[in-house]
């Protein structure tokens, strides 16, 4: 039975999110549902609401003022196919590199996978704009 090999996985939470994440990066300040880490150089921030589900990894890049029209087009692009499960945003005057997924459902790996694609985003804004290595629907 197929079902039998698959293993069902425990409820991530904030709590958990914390442990995880401060085994990767430096915890640089923390308020409530909300933590700033450091990696690399990159702040990196987690933002959390339990009881909608959802959990948020973000990193500013620039002020959103300062983002040129091929830049934008490039951004976009890249949202497609390099940028995999981070992505570039805009809000509140910002560019942002960032990751949302369903708090309960995420996965440890999943979570460690998207600590470093927000982080790569930052790094590669203007040059590669990817997340990771593997471009989608590439033949790699």
């Amino acid at each position: 039975m197929a079902m039998a090999n698959v293993t069902m996985a425990q409820d991530m939470d904030l709590k958990s999110l914390k442990l995880a994440l401060a085994q990767r990066a430096v915890v640089v300040a923390e308020n409530g549902p909300s933590v700033e880490y450091e990696l690399d150089g990159v702040q990196i921030y987690l933002i959390t609401d339990e009881s909608a589900n959802r959990m948020r990894l973000m990193a500013g890049i620039m002020e959103e003022s300062k983002v040129e029209a091929e830049q934008l087009k490039k951004m976009m692009e890249a949202n497609f196919d390099r940028a995999l499960d981070a992505k570039y945003a805009l809000s509140n005057g910002v560019l942002w590199s960032v990751y949302a997924h369903p708090l309960r459902e995420l996965q440890k790996e999943q979570l460690i996978d998207a600590l470093y694609q927000v982080k790569n985003l930052v790094n590669n804004y203007g040059t590669t704009y990817h997340s990771a290595d593997f471009i989608f629907g590439a033949d790699n």
